[in-house]
């Protein structure tokens, strides 16, 4: 069987969920092509085709023809996405400002002399001619619909001549059809009776402005995947230091490297490849991949991976694993298939308008040709069809989504949210698991001292720290931080020597000490009674380190240091549990750590032992069960599976690249802002579908009355009315999503 190829298109011109059926549908059809996968938020599509029945060519030639433009992915143009995103967006807020202010002019003109009467003195006084002002509105109308509101133009009329029109042919209709009648008012004026001579340039300006408005939070609602691949990426180190066949060392791309090449790692060096290690022994930081915040110590036969770093020693590594092949690279894959693939959830407004907007323009189309036939009165004709197109005109719904988006993530944002992207809301608001990191997620992140014991814990911590003073273990500065909050200042050492992998000793004050594993006393010949072995048995069931102190080989006393839970995580974790959601932990930690804190924070599920790849997988089951899963996590260990997740949840206090790969940011770092997301994305979705209830049931209740189904009783919906009432069912939307503004914090 042929081999199949993979290849990434970047769409331009996409704007809705029909955009995306269209591009499917056409490269779906060619021949070889076996699967297609578009992407509204990248405006991408991947197509898995077979080389020898379809080119390159032909996918991007079938993409131009259904009406937008496409080419082939470059791998640098995917590192530079993000400036262009950045200049389409800022070009996007231009025309947005643009058609606001200009709107807002044409409204004051239109309105301001009918609500405040001097205004329309003054206008009088210093126009002209008497229809100066009306042509002004013409003029400003005209620069919206032909500047800012090209966007709608464009795409709208060629979703027309693809026979799927969308709302940017509802908006394009609408607002056209009402600035041509206003044109032709104020051209030719006989045409139309006195009753009929009304001007809808507002109607046409606002709903543009407002549209635009809520493009335009909807692009800043998107997130940007290519900072976080670059920030992974740049943990792999440009150059190592290699070791030649001549047993010199010298430096050269790391991409050059090949599988058995031997390396040099120095202390506070990054490691570039995964290998094996040959020679030396170090602490190395494994943090970026577990997530656990004690330093891993590391000898000859010890496996380290790419991207983690030697905090003290030398090391000499045998390559087993380089470029592509790393740990690390496989993290970049995992994070980039995630979020380049298709987004599960599309806009409610699009999903309903592509049905919504040919019944509108049927309707329209409908009540000219009735009015025509039973009476053939062309003013009772146009005057109905423009009014089912005005009343009908989407700035309700188009204001739906946003305005509610808006007012809710500004909400959450103040208290402590920050949503990312718009689907994030839509796709919280649906979960029913939620899993949590646990190191810097439940767990402060650091390890502290939590107790001293033995026959004299006093003197045991003093001279513990004393000792761990003049060494640069990680666990060394918790030790000497928990001698200082109890007053105690280290003592002078003398001949301090490090033992690697057991402990350290020295001279304080004339005896000799030694502090470090249980090995360590072993190794010393230094006793260690039942009692003693078993009350640290508890402590490390409980999930702590056990550090020894020994001074003349004899116990003194041990201390027990642990990463120890946020105040408020099992506080979370009821609250998540109480809003019918299954909380469950997931952790690179060993399991005998991860069942002490599961059993603290009355959890029946946990994963222990887990890297980065094995996190995501737990997610990407649970969904394949049919799931819907948040991750919340605060590591470059948990990107793939922030990214892979229904939706991410990251802590600002964590890395950026977790905050990067997930749609939700808790930016105070506070872990109770978790429920805070959940009450927020739920009640902003309620808001969204109350919003388009309103929306719609105005246009239900309005459309045929405006197409004159009450004109034989004598009650007729003229344009302006119909724009009246247009605005009103906007206010609604706008008044209903202000509700939001209530969001509570937990």
């Amino acid at each position: 069987m042929e081999k199949l190829q993979t290849t990434t298109l970047k769409i331009e011109g996409m704007s809705c969920a029909s955009c995306v059926g269209r591009v499917e549908t056409v490269l779906g059809k060619l021949e070889g092509v076996v699967e297609v996968d578009v992407n509204l938020a990248t405006e991408r599509a991947q197509v898995r085709y077979v080389p020898n029945s379809v080119r390159l060519e032909d996918l991007t030639a079938a993409v131009v023809r259904a009406g937008y433009e496409a080419h082939a992915l470059e791998e640098q143009e995917e590192l530079d996405d993000s400036v262009e995103r950045d200049a389409a967006l800022q070009t996007q807020r231009r025309e947005t400002i643009v058609a606001s202010v200009l709107g807002l002019f044409v409204l004051i003109l239109s309105m301001g002399p009918a609500f405040v009467p001097v205004v329309a003195h003054w206008l009088e006084g210093v126009g002209p001619f008497p229809e100066f002002w009306f042509w002004v509105q013409a003029v400003l109308t005209t620069l919206v619909l032909f500047g800012p509101g090209r966007r709608f133009f464009g795409p709208g009329l060629k979703a027309y001549r693809h026979l799927s029109p969308d709302m940017n042919s509802l908006v394009a209709t609408g607002t056209g059809v009402a600035w041509f009648y206003s044109l032709c008012v104020l051209w030719f004026p006989a045409w139309f009776p006195v009753a009929s001579r009304h001007l809808y340039f507002d109607s046409s300006a606002v709903v543009v402005a407002a549209v635009l408005l809520g493009k335009y939070l909807e692009s800043l609602a998107k997130g940007q995947t290519s900072l976080a691949l670059r920030k992974l990426i740049g943990l792999q180190s440009k150059t190592s230091c290699l070791i030649d066949d001549q047993g010199q060392e010298r430096a050269v791309p790391t991409a050059q490297l090949k599988v058995g090449d031997r390396l040099v790692v120095r202390p506070g060096e990054r490691i570039t490849v995964d290998g094996l290690v040959r020679e030396g022994r170090a602490h190395v930081d494994e943090s970026m991949l577990t997530g656990e915040p004690l330093p891993k110590n590391k000898g000859e036969g010890d496996r380290v991976v790419g991207g983690t770093v030697a905090l003290d020693g030398r090391l000499i590594i045998e390559a087993t694993s380089v470029g592509r092949d790393t740990v690390l690279a496989q993290i970049v894959k995992l994070v980039e298939s995630a979020q380049t693939g298709k987004l599960p959830i599309q806009g409610l407004a699009d999903r309903v308008v592509r049905i919504f907007t040919p019944l509108v323009l049927l309707t329209a189309l409908a009540s000219f040709v009735a009015w025509m036939v039973l009476r053939n009165d062309l003013n009772l004709a146009l005057v109905s069809a423009v009014a089912v197109l005005v009343v009908a005109c989407p700035c309700a719904m188009g204001l739906a989504t946003p305005a509610a988006i808006m007012v809710g993530t500004g909400r959450a944002a103040e208290l402590g949210v920050l949503f990312r992207k718009g689907e994030a809301l839509e796709a919280l608001s649906h979960i029913d698991r939620v899993l949590l990191d646990k190191t810097g997620t439940l767990t402060e992140g650091r390890p502290v001292l939590v107790g001293v014991h033995g026959s004299q814990p006093d003197e045991a911590l003093r001279l513990a720290a004393a000792l761990e003073s003049a060494s640069e273990h990680p666990l060394s500065r918790s030790i000497v931080e928990g001698a200082r909050q109890r007053g105690m200042n280290p003592s002078v050492v003398e001949g301090f020597r490090a033992v690697p992998g057991f402990g350290v000793e020295g001279e304080v004050e004339g005896s000799r000490v030694y502090v470090g594993a249980r090995r360590f006393l072993e190794r010393e010949g230094i006793p260690v009674d039942e009692t003693v072995l078993n009350e640290v048995t508890r402590l490390e069931n409980e999930g702590c380190t056990v550090v020894f102190v020994a001074v003349e080989l004899q116990l003194l006393g041990f201390l027990a240091l642990a990463d120890p839970l946020k105040p408020d995580a099992l506080a979370v974790v009821q609250a998540l549990k109480a809003r019918g959601l299954e909380v469950v932990m997931v952790t690179g930690d060993a399991r005998r750590t991860a069942t002490a804190i599961a059993a603290q924070l009355q959890l029946l599920e946990f994963h222990a032992e887990m890297l980065p790849q094995d996190k995501a997988r737990v997610v990407i089951d649970l969904q394949n069960q049919g799931h819907r899963v948040a991750f919340v996590g605060d590591g470059i260990n948990d990107a793939p599976a922030l990214a892979h997740a229904s939706v991410g949840i990251a802590l600002a206090s964590g890395t950026d690249i977790a905050m990067e790969a997930a749609e939700v940011t808790l930016t105070r770092g506070n872990l109770r802002a978790v429920v805070t997301a959940v009450d927020a994305a739920r009640q902003t979705l309620s808001n969204i579908r109350g919003n388009l209830f309103w929306a719609f049931f105005y246009n239900i209740l309005l459309i045929p009355i405006a197409a004159g189904v009450a004109v034989p009783f004598g009650v007729q919906l003229n344009p302006m009315l119909a724009g009246v009432a247009m605005g009103l069912s906007s206010v609604f939307v706008l008044g209903n999503s202000l509700r939001l503004k209530r969001i509570a914090g937990f």
